[in-house]
C-alpha cells in the first residue's frame, strides 16, 4: 500500500522539536551544511575538516592543535559578551572584530573563521556557520552521535562588542559576574566549561604562564596539554579525572603551577563541586546536560535577532531542481532535473524511487512519470545524521503543458511498501540552468524564461544578486546585494503562451573562489502580482 502525503515529511523529530520542510529557501542551505557533511553533495567538508577529531585543518599536524577545539573555542568566545539584560552580543560573529583584544589570543577564531568565510551567503551568516561547528564537532567526536538542536536565522555584527570573555587570571566573582550577564547562572557557568574542556588542549605558545615550555616537544611544537585522556572524544572523563585527581586532574587549568590562573578550579570548587559531582552521575546524564547548555549558548542571540524553529533534517528531500529547455528535431522541451536524497535513518540503500508530477493545470497522466537512478560509487555521501543517498532523474516535459507540482515515491527493494511525498513547484519564472554562469572573476550572466502570450503581460523582471564582500577587520565576508532588470532577448520558445527570455550580464566584485557564494533570485511583475525564483546558485 502507498501512503500518501501532501506537502508533509516524516522527520526525525525529538519532542518539542518543530519541523523544516522543503522548500524553505531560507534554512534549505542550512540543513544542506548540516547533513551533507562529506562525500557526495557535501556542503562545506566540515566532517572532513575534524577526522579524526586530533586532526588540524588549518596548519601542520606537529602543532597539537585541534580543529574541534578551536571551533568550541571561537563559538564560546563569540557568545561569552552577550548582555541579555541589554539585548546585545552573544552568537553574533562579532569575534571576527575582536580577535585582537588580550581575552582573544591565539590562533583559533582566525583559522576557524578562515574555514568558514567561504560557506557564508545569502541565507546562511557566520555567526550560523560558527554554531553549526558546535554541532558538528559535538556530533563527529560522540559515539553514539551527540545531536545539539541547531536553529539558524542569526545576523553577524557589524562591529565588536563589549568586552568581557574570562580570562586564566579572572577571579571569581568577575567570571561568575561575566556568565550571569550572558545569561548563565553558577551551575551553568561549572557545567558549559567542563562540557567545553572535554575536547582539546591548553598551548605553550597561546598560554605560556598557563603551560611552562617543557610541554614543548618536536611532535608538539605549540606546546599542547590536555584537558583529559580521551583528548578526542566527547566524554565525562574530563570530570571523573578532576575529581578521582588522576590522569590529567581536569587540564592546566586546573594544575598549572602557576596558582593565578587556574581559572578551571577556581570555577569548579566555587560551589565545592556540588556542579561536576553532579556531572561525574554517568556519561548519559553528562551529555544531556551538555546537550542543554550548548543550546541554549547557540541560541543567546541579540534581542533583534529571531531564530528559526530547530532545523530537523530531511529524511526525503528534493535537491537542486531546475527547470531549464532543450531543443531537438521535435521542438521544445521543458528540461526537469535534479536529485531526490534518501536519509538512512529512514530508507534503506537499495530503495526504488520514481516521480510524478501534475501539469500546470493540476491533471495527471499515465505519461508524467520518470525513474531515478543511484549509483553508490557516485551519489552516497555521510554525515552525522547517517548515510545519504542521492537518486538522479533528469525528463523532459511538455512545455505546453507544464508543471504544478511533482510526487516522489519511494519503494523498498520488495516493491511491497512506500510512501509518496507531493511538492509544488512553479514553471512561470526560471532561471535558465544552461544559459546563467558566473566565472571565478565574477562575470556574470543570467537568463530567465517567463511564461507569457505577450511581452506586455509582464510589467517588469528583475534579477537580485547576493555576492560576498571583504570587510576590513574581520575575516567574515559581508553579503551585498545588487539589482539589475533583465532585458527582453531575442529567444523566445513559441506556443500559446509561450516563454519569453529575459537576460543581463554584469560584473561583480568577486575574489578567487567565492563565485560558488553568488546566488540571484529572479522576480516577474505580471501586475496582478510577482512570481519569483529564487536563491539560484550560478556555480555548482
Amino acid at each position: 500500500m502507498i501512503l500518501l502525503l501532501i506537502f508533509t515529511l516524516t522527520l526525525l523529530t525529538s519532542p518539542g522539536y518543530s519541523t523544516y520542510v522543503w522548500p524553505d529557501h531560507l534554512y534549505d542551505e542550512l540543513e544542506h551544511l548540516l547533513v551533507d557533511q562529506e562525500g557526495f553533495n557535501n556542503g562545506a567538508d566540515f566532517k572532513r575538516a575534524i577526522t579524526p577529531c586530533t586532526y588540524y585543518v588549518n596548519g601542520n599536524q606537529t602543532l597539537g592543535r585541534m580543529t574541534v577545539a578551536q571551533w568550541l573555542r571561537t563559538a564560546f568566545h563569540d557568545f561569552a559578551t552577550a548582555d541579555v539584560a541589554t539585548g546585545t552580543g552573544g552568537m553574533d560573529a562579532s569575534i571576527g572584530w575582536e580577535t585582537d583584544r588580550p581575552e582573544n589570543v591565539g590562533s583559533a577564531f582566525n583559522d576557524s573563521l578562515s574555514f568558514f568565510a567561504p560557506f557564508v551567503n545569502q541565507h546562511v551568516s557566520m555567526a550560523d556557520l560558527i554554531a553549526l561547528s558546535v554541532v558538528t564537532s559535538v556530533g563527529v567526536c560522540s559515539s553514539p552521535t551527540i545531536h545539539i538542536p541547531l536553529r539558524g536565522g542569526r545576523v553577524d555584527a557589524s562591529e565588536g562588542g563589549t568586552f568581557g570573555v574570562p580570562e586564566p587570571e579572572t577571579d571569581i566573582q568577575t567570571t561568575l559576574n561575566q556568565f550571569a550577564q550572558a545569561g548563565f547562572n553558577q551551575q551553568d557557568a561549572i557545567g558549559l566549561t567542563a562540557c567545553g574542556h572535554t575536547l582539546g588542549n591548553v598551548h605553550h605558545a597561546g598560554f605560556p604562564q598557563v603551560v611552562g615550555p617543557e610541554a614543548v616537544t618536536p611532535n608538539n611544537t605549540g606546546g599542547g596539554v590536555h584537558f583529559d585522556s580521551t583528548v578526542d572524544v566527547f566524554d565525562v572523563l574530563v570530570v571523573n579525572e578532576y575529581l578521582a585527581g588522576n590522569d590529567q586532574r581536569g587540564g592546566p587549568l586546573v594544575t598549572s603551577d602557576n596558582v593565578t590562573v587556574r581559572s578551571d578550579l577556581r570555577l569548579y570548587t566555587s560551589d565545592n563541586n556540588i556542579t561536576m559531582k553532579g556531572l561525574s552521575d554517568s556519561q548519559e546524564h553528562f551529555v544531556s546536560e551538555c546537550v542543554s547548555l550548548f543550546a541554549r549558548m547557540l541560541d543567546t542571540v541579540p534581542s533583534s535577532t529571531t531564530l528559526s524553529d530547530v532545523i530537523t533534517p530531511l529524511e526525503l528531500k528534493p535537491v537542486n531542481i531546475t527547470l531549464d529547455f532543450v531543443e531537438d528535431e521535435t521542438g521544445f522541451h521543458t528540461v526537469f532535473a535534479g536529485y531526490i536524497r534518501l536519509l538512512s535513518t529512514a530508507f534503506t540503500e537499495n530503495a526504488n524511487v520514481t516521480l510524478s508530477w501534475l501539469d500546470r493545470n493540476g491533471r495527471s497522466s499515465p505519461a508524467f512519470v520518470t525513474t531515478t537512478t543511484y549509483h553508490a560509487s557516485e551519489h552516497k555521501g555521510t554525515g552525522i545524521f547517517g548515510d545519504t543517498f542521492f537518486h538522479v532523474f533528469n525528463t523532459t516535459i511538455d512545455p505546453t503543458l507544464g508543471i504544478s507540482s511533482f510526487d516522489v515515491n519511494v519503494e523498498d527493494s520488495t516493491g511491497e511498501s512506500g510512501s509518496t511525498v507531493r511538492y509544488p513547484i512553479q514553471d512561470r519564472v526560471f532561471v535558465m540552468k544552461s544559459r546563467s554562469d558566473v566565472d571565478d572573476e565574477g562575470r556574470v550572466e543570467v537568463t530567465a524564461a517567463v511564461l507569457s502570450s505577450t511581452t506586455t503581460d509582464v510589467n517588469t523582471v528583475t534579477a537580485v544578486f547576493a555576492f560576498p564582500t571583504p570587510q576590513i577587520g574581520t575575516m567574515s565576508p559581508g553579503i551585498e546585494s545588487l539589482s539589475l532588470p533583465l532585458m527582453l532577448s531575442n529567444s523566445s520558445v513559441d506556443f500559446d503562451p509561450g516563454y519569453i527570455m529575459f537576460t543581463t550580464s554584469t560584473q561583480l566584485p568577486l575574489g578567487i573562489s567565492n563565485a560558488y557564494q553568488v546566488t540571484v533570485d529572479v522576480i516577474a511583475d505580471f501586475g496582478d502580482g510577482e512570481v519569483s525564483d529564487k536563491f539560484r546558485r550560478l556555480k555548482i
